[in-house]
């Protein structure tokens, strides 16, 4: 009877240890796109084509920029990125600029990089050209931005224009930059 006991102890102590480790992974991917949750990771082209990941990023801060050349309120908001990119890149600060332009990959590339030319921004864009990162991310306008920290945690989202170099949203960069 006891040595029954014993083999069930030690029976439910293996199962507990063995459901803990097979669901660990699912708790150590805390990856949503919300505030205070780990940025999903992607692996999107740019313009070249060279493949960027969002991880390849750790370390830095990163402003994920959402938005396309059709767009108006996203053409007034990129100067602004490109002044705070210019501004705090030696400090760490990277921009990455997702298009969302559809249709032949080869063709959103020209436009994407003409447009790119034209504002004289500097920081890469990507292509997403199915709009399958927007897709996890749950966008619901255009443009939409995510600061994200050095650890890949986002701390900030907004849906809309948002001009990059006014004191409210310098104070928020600075903060993840210290």
């Amino acid at each position: 009877m006891a040595s029954s006991f014993k083999r069930m102890t030690w029976l439910l102590a293996f199962t507990i240890v063995i459901g803990l480790h097979t669901s660990l992974p699912a708790f150590a991917d805390d990856a949503r796109p919300e505030v205070g949750h780990f940025a999903p990771d992607f692996a999107l082209c740019d313009t070249d084509p060279k493949l960027i990941r969002l991880s390849d990023y750790r370390g830095k801060v990163v402003l994920l920029n959402f938005w396309a050349t059709w767009c108006p309120p996203c053409r007034l908001e990129m100067p602004t990125m490109e002044q705070v990119y210019r501004e705090y890149k030696r400090r760490g600060l990277e921009v990455l600029a997702v298009s969302l332009d559809t249709g032949h990959a080869a063709v959103v590339a020209v436009q994407v990089a003409e447009f790119m030319k034209e504002l004289k921004l500097t920081f890469p864009a990507l292509l997403d050209p199915k709009m399958e990162v927007a897709r996890r991310y749950r966008l619901v306008g255009l443009p939409t931005s995510f600061l994200i920290d050095r650890q890949g945690r986002i701390r900030f989202k907004e849906v809309g224009f948002r001009s990059w170099t006014d004191p409210d949203s310098r104070k928020k960069l600075e903060a993840l930059l210290r």
